[in-house]
């Protein structure tokens, strides 16, 4: 099971990496032949659920994205708390100094 899984992050990644790669006019264009190819062989019900899905799907992805980009790492998180350190020092030296 654990292999599967491997190979499957291993696809979705290599999958990630070339979809990166694609031009942005290309891009577009890639999803639209996609889109039309799949539309041929469905009905409307069909292009309904399966666009709604598509759409909440990426949806989700781009809510995670937003929320991993939005956080900080721990490396950051621990860099803004030294910061944060060495500013209440340097106001402590100025109050003292006054």
């Amino acid at each position: 099971m654990n292999t599967e899984f491997d190979e499957l992050k291993e696809t979705i990644t290599a999958l990630s990496k070339w979809l990166d790669s694609i031009p942005p006019y290309e891009y577009s264009l890639y999803a639209t032949i996609i889109a039309y190819i799949i539309s041929s062989f469905l009905n409307t019900g069909a292009l309904n659920a399966l666009g709604n899905w598509f759409e909440q799907l990426g949806q989700i992805m781009l809510t995670i994205a937003a929320q991993q980009s939005a956080s900080p790492t721990q490396e950051e998180y621990e860099a803004l708390k030294n910061e944060v350190r060495k500013l209440r020092k340097e106001v402590n030296e100025l109050k003292n100094n006054d």
